[in-house]
């Protein structure tokens, strides 16, 4: 069953959403989780928060549910089984249809079960050798937390569907050498923060100033599996992450996330999933149109409660903090500010 298409208010979705877990609950079908093929920070801030919440009340045990994500994030579902888009369809495909998906609605969100999901869904089906299932489709959350993102109600409705509580710490793959400290940095484009001669040498200076003070650990991926681009970056002190296969991709970068002193690079998605591992970061934009402020009042919000910095800076705006706090910065990093990273 997909999620409503028509508009209800925050309330109303509350009980119809309930009363789909219950109905999911009541019955004997397996349950599939996803195909959750959208942007990584919805599915840190919202899907697996969600799912996690929606698992314990309606009190579905996991050996019933089959997780289908991509990059390895199907580890984190609450869900017995995995599997990985990026191995079932390909990274081209899994692009390719959610470009089809933003061409037709507009945006690129899963709000309704496409052809697409319904044919992977199958093939994981056919694959267990599953006869009739349930699918609990990522279009229930973004029906459900609609109104919180277009600022027709408050944060508390998200809260009451969330269970924000720390995502399990993956293995780092063999060969995969960390310094016992680090920074985690990934500077990346999209609308909020373009690449070009006026934002490369600052995010360069920034990247350069990190690295003197401990080693940076570049988060750049080898996957391209969206229209953001990574900014190469090299210099003294600075690691890149090894090749891996697109289905380990998410995973590995969790992996690096939950063990940084710190993360920090563009706002988005990243900052987001460094936040669920309570990990400090530094996010930079240039222009925050097109973006919703329910996100970064989300995001704050799970800062301040859990006492871990989300701080989000206009990169235009660096200067004014060099001229302010430079020193008072350096002291920071040196005593007891850098002890707390730890």
């Amino acid at each position: 069953m997909k999620a409503p298409s028509f508009r209800l208010p925050a309330s109303a979705r509350s009980l119809a959403a309930r009363a789909y877990l219950r109905t999911l609950a009541a019955s004997k079908r397996h349950i599939i989780l996803g195909p959750y093929r959208s942007e990584l920070g919805f599915e840190a801030l919202y899907w697996m928060p969600f799912l996690k919440w929606a698992m314990a009340y309606a009190g579905i045990p996991i050996e019933r549910c089959t997780a289908i994500s991509r990059g390895g994030m199907g580890a984190f579902y609450p869900a017995q089984h995995q599997y990985d888009l990026y191995e079932l369809r390909g990274v081209d495909a899994v692009r390719l249809e959610n470009q089809l998906d933003a061409q037709q609605r507009g945006l690129m969100k899963q709000t309704s079960v496409t052809k697409w999901d319904r044919a992977v869904c199958a093939d994981v089906a056919k694959q267990q050798g599953i006869g009739k299932y349930f699918i609990l489709h990522p279009s229930w959350m973004y029906w459900l937390f609609e109104d919180y993102w277009e600022e027709r109600c408050g944060l508390k409705h998200v809260a009451k569907h969330c269970d924000f509580a720390v995502p399990a710490i993956p293995e780092l793959p063999k060969g995969c050498n960390l310094p016992e400290q680090f920074i985690a940095v990934r500077f990346y484009e999209r609308h909020t923060l373009p690449l070009n001669p006026g934002t490369v040498p600052i995010i360069t200076a920034i990247v350069k100033q990190l690295a003197s003070k401990l080693p940076v650990v570049l988060l750049n991926q080898s996957v391209f599996a969206d229209d953001h681009s990574d900014l190469p970056i090299a210099g003294e002190n600075v690691y890149t992450l090894p090749a891996i296969p697109p289905a380990q991709n998410f995973i590995l970068q969790a992996a690096i996330l939950a063990r940084a002193q710190v993360f920090v690079g563009t706002y988005g998605g990243i900052a987001q999933w460094a936040l669920r591992y309570r990990r400090p970061s530094l996010s930079f934009f240039t222009d925050f149109k097109g973006t919703a402020v329910a996100h970064r009042s989300l995001s704050q919000h799970l800062s301040a409660a859990q006492g871990v910095p989300f701080e989000v800076m206009d990169l235009k705006a660096i200067k004014l903090w060099q001229m302010a706090l430079p020193a008072m910065a350096e002291k920071a990093m040196s005593s007891s500010q850098a002890a707390a990273w730890r």
